[in-house]
């Protein structure tokens, strides 16, 4: 699929869509085994779509992933960088045992930017110009997270259709605005110590032609 190059975000940013998560919303995340259930991460490790930025005035604004389903999670995380043009689809083990799947929900309503097709033709975008695109273009679309943090000072964060998992949605919060202690956390499961999470998350890969491997 071609992918149309990233363009900068205006000046003058256009009016904001707002989607509302409600309080109690269920929200799901795979992440690093080192991480609690709500933390967020403090501008540390490789760059994202959407982080890291700072703000308006030079600081790191830590930001938390999240989706709308446990396996449109697995997919933003263990299975993301997988091209769908591989011969061989494989993640290894190890790195699946070393993540932990938590569900979350906020104690308040998250007020976030809506990041879907008719949001984004509002702005004069399509998604191959900021949601479909490589991770080569990290550089470009982390520019419209950060010109929307710092226009819509009363945003939690962004909402899309995952790219990996439609019709699931992806979210990305900011930490600024909202914080570990806003949340309730369901629960929390290590990968390598419950086999049946294991079994989970090999028949999401397996719907993509994904196989673990030792």
């Amino acid at each position: 699929m071609s992918v149309s190059r990233v363009p900068l975000p205006p000046s003058h940013f256009p009016r904001i869509n707002v989607q509302r998560v409600a309080k109690g919303a269920i929200l799901h995340r795979t992440h690093a085994a080192g991480f609690r259930p709500a933390e967020f991460n403090p501008c540390k490790g490789q760059p994202t779509r959407f982080a890291p930025f700072t703000d308006a005035e030079g600081q790191c604004v830590p930001t938390l992933y999240a989706a709308t389903t446990r396996e449109a999670a697995a997919f933003e995380s263990i299975f993301h960088d997988i091209e769908p043009t591989a011969p061989f689809k494989t993640v290894r083990l190890d790195v699946v045992e070393s993540r932990s799947v938590s569900a979350i929900a906020p104690k308040r309503d998250l007020m976030v930017a809506g990041l879907f097709a008719p949001d984004l033709k509002a702005w004069g975008l399509s998604r191959g110009e900021l949601i479909d695109t490589p991770k080569s273009s990290y550089g470009q679309t982390v520019l419209w997270a950060q010109a929307i943090h710092r226009t819509g000072s009363d945003l939690d964060g962004l909402i899309w259709t995952s790219r990996q998992c439609d019709p699931d949605q992806g979210l990305v919060l900011f930490g600024d605005r909202v914080g570990e202690a806003d949340f309730d956390v369901h629960d929390r499961i290590d990968a390598s110590a419950d086999a049946s999470l294991l079994l989970e998350l090999r028949n999401f890969g397996r719907r993509a032609g994904i196989t673990i491997v030792a």
